[in-house]
């Protein structure tokens, strides 16, 4: 959903059917110019360069019996239309327009940035700004993050409700907002401090070239990074709001969880998190037995006393990749320390939201709290006072309604 110009709110929507699927874009060095995309053709062994712009190109499909080519085209403004072409990809004829309406709303764009974290790692993020920004304003920013992202800087970005709080892109510099993602660097061992680090170094980065007010930065991430904001709430005092989704925050106890199956789920598979955490995306290198500070360490949960943050936390009740419990029990530790945390539980859904109704509802609720955090907007209803237990209507567990 972006907010038109003088206008109301409108959806907008990609191709129903994509011809082509985008490659991801390389870059030819580290920290290099923001030029990507490209082709190239092998002739006699060898390649040569055909086109290298500054947009993304879709894999190109050739005809059956001519030298023509069908791809797509795309840019953070320009829409991926089809494009048609001959095998030297010259000059390429646009031959469908399938958002007109862009036109009509507020897109920003989109420009690369290089930083370097903490332990002198160069890397790289985005950074979208409103169309309306003027030079030397400081605007509020909202941070993602979850592992690569400075690949997708000419990705043409639809608007949508988000299903675990990684597509609030849009509307938020429909809004004003500046909105960055940084690359993530991850050591064995360390990831949700080096979460922190290249985070932290990224946003110092952003401040640094005048964009963003320093005291007006939210932050959020879903999964991984869920868990990696969660741990930044406690570890960092640079962000003014945080909001996690789908986060495992008692890192021991998922590590012997059984994934893929819940009392309300017994078809999963019930595997544990023993080879995620030791050997694969977990990226701990141990298991808690044989280095268990390390597990205490890197655990949201073991700094909810410190976590003076305000924390909004969303979890879906049937999630069988990452426990619910994860959410309650972090969200009781905050409460009982008298600390700010929110907890949305949407019953019936699983590790990214499906029903429409909950995506909306979840997009409403994140905007209203980083307005209320980022913009001193007021604080709706809901944010002051909640939802106690015995006014929620009853049985919406079981049928995967309510709150």
């Amino acid at each position: 959903r972006a907010l038109a110009a003088g206008g109301p709110a409108r959806f907008l929507q990609r191709l129903s059917v994509r011809w082509v699927q985008p490659r991801r874009q390389r870059r030819r060095r580290q920290c290099n110019r923001a030029g990507q995309g490209g082709a190239s053709a092998g002739r006699d062994g060898k390649l040569r360069q055909l086109v290298y712009e500054d947009r993304l190109f879709g894999t190109p499909l050739k005809a059956k019996d001519a030298d023509r080519y069908l791809y797509t085209m795309e840019t953070f403004v320009d829409f991926p239309n089809l494009h048609v072409s001959d095998g030297g990809f010259s000059d390429p004829e646009r031959i469908t327009d399938a958002n007109p309406w862009q036109s009509e709303y507020r897109w920003g764009k989109r420009i690369l940035f290089d930083f370097e974290n903490g332990d002198g790692v160069r890397l790289q993020g985005t950074l979208a700004i409103p169309d309306d920004y003027q030079p030397s304003q400081r605007r509020p920013m909202l941070v993602q993050f979850y592992e690569k992202n400075s690949q997708n800087l000419h990705r043409h970005i639809s608007p949508l409700y988000t299903y675990s709080w990684n597509g609030l892109m849009m509307e938020a510099i429909s809004k004003g907002y500046l909105y960055m993602q940084p690359d993530i660097h991850i050591n064995i061992g360390s990831p949700h401090a080096d979460m922190l680090k290249c985070v932290e170094a990224a946003t110092r980065k952003v401040i640094e070239m005048g964009y963003a007010d320093p005291e007006r930065i939210g932050l959020h991430g879903s999964s991984y990074s869920g868990q990696g904001a969660a741990y930044i709430a406690a570890r960092s005092t640079m962000f003014a709001a945080v909001a996690a989704g789908a986060a495992a925050t008692d890192l021991t106890g998922d590590f012997n969880r059984f994934w893929g199956w819940t009392p309300t789920n017994l078809n999963g598979p019930g595997y544990n998190g023993h080879s995620y955490d030791i050997l694969g995306h977990g990226r701990l290198g141990t298991n808690p037995y044989d280095d268990p500070e390390l597990y205490r360490r890197e655990a949201p949960i073991t700094h909810a006393r410190t976590i003076d943050t305000p924390l909004l936390m969303m979890h879906g009740g049937s999630d069988t990749n990452v426990g619910v419990m994860g959410m309650l029990q972090l969200y009781n530790g905050m409460r009982f320390n008298g600390k700010n945390i929110i907890a949305l539980l949407y019953p019936g859904e699983f590790h990214g939201l499906r029903n429409v109704a909950n995506r909306r509802d979840l997009t409403i609720r994140t905007q209203q709290f980083f307005d209320h955090y980022l913009r001193d907007a007021p604080a709706p209803e809901w944010m002051v006072a909640g939802v106690p237990f015995l006014k929620k209507e009853h049985g919406a567990w079981e049928r995967g309604r309510g709150r």
